[in-house]
């Protein structure tokens, strides 16, 4: 489960996000949704305190996997974020490009797994293989930059199925590949629900919501205006931006599989 109560955001003095507070149970998956600036993004970082010293993060409770976030050391919190992983919406920028991609896997897995050089490369291929990426002895050598789009994405993905993540906080991983790769890493979500606590992901396609999510949590001006059941969501939405998305989607010809 995981629980936020009055969660507040600051740098220096600018309120970045102010008073969240909501709950997911486990195995459910929420979409994260607002215009852009609100803090979407912010919030999917406060999970693993992925801030400098410049900003504030507070809050009452801000709790997943039963832990306290706020609570844990450097050491917790490295051990936190091997079981919380963060697709961020740059995939090419999620990865160091002057090394290789087996070598980038050796590097992150040998810091938060026990797995050995061979134990790496003989799962990563596993999860290449079950994402549907081929040629894995060329990909291992491969540079990220050398990769689509959408076989970026999919490399990603498992490296955080590799690592063992249990949360999967996911930013707009969809936005900038085509329709073919955003129907693929749509399907590989979809199939990986059952693997993971909860999925958290961030989007403007209520066509996507409609697909993956079981709430739909609404952002608007740094805070929370929303929270509903995907049902219950669609049936009776409360805030304009909810009702406003809910209308345009009946004007999209949308179609997937």
């Amino acid at each position: 489960m995981i629980k936020v109560e009055n969660l507040n955001l600051h740098y220096k003095q600018k309120v970045l996000l102010k008073n969240i507070t909501f709950t997911l149970e486990d195995n459910k998956t929420l979409a994260i949704m607002g215009k852009s600036g609100v803090g979407k993004s912010l919030l999917l970082k406060s999970f693993i305190r992925l801030f400098d010293k410049h900003y504030l993060l507070q809050a009452s409770s801000l709790n997943i996997d039963s832990k306290e976030i706020l609570n844990l050391n450097v050491k917790e919190l490295n051990t936190l974020r091997s079981k919380v992983n963060l697709l961020f919406q740059d995939v090419y920028g999620s990865f160091y490009p002057l090394i290789d991609i087996g070598s980038y896997f050796n590097i992150v897995l040998k810091t938060h797994t026990t797995l050995s050089t061979k134990e790496i490369k003989e799962k990563a291929f596993y999860f290449f293989e079950r994402l549907g990426l081929k040629n894995h002895d060329l990909l291992w050598h491969s540079f990220i930059y050398q990769l689509s789009g959408g076989m970026a994405r999919r490399v990603q993905i498992a490296l955080a199925l590799l690592s063992g993540a249990r949360y999967l906080l996911c930013d707009e991983i969809t936005s900038s590949l085509d329709k073919k790769n955003e129907e693929k890493i749509i399907t590989i979500l979809k199939e990986l629900k059952s693997e993971f606590i909860n999925i958290l992901y961030i989007t403007h396609d209520l066509n996507l919501a409609k697909e993956l999510s079981d709430e739909v949590l609404i952002m608007e001006d740094k805070t929370i205006i929303e929270q509903a059941s995907i049902l219950e969501f669609l049936k009776n939405p409360q805030s304009s931006y909810a009702k406003e998305l809910i209308e345009l989607s009946k004007n999209e010809n949308v179609f997937r599989d």
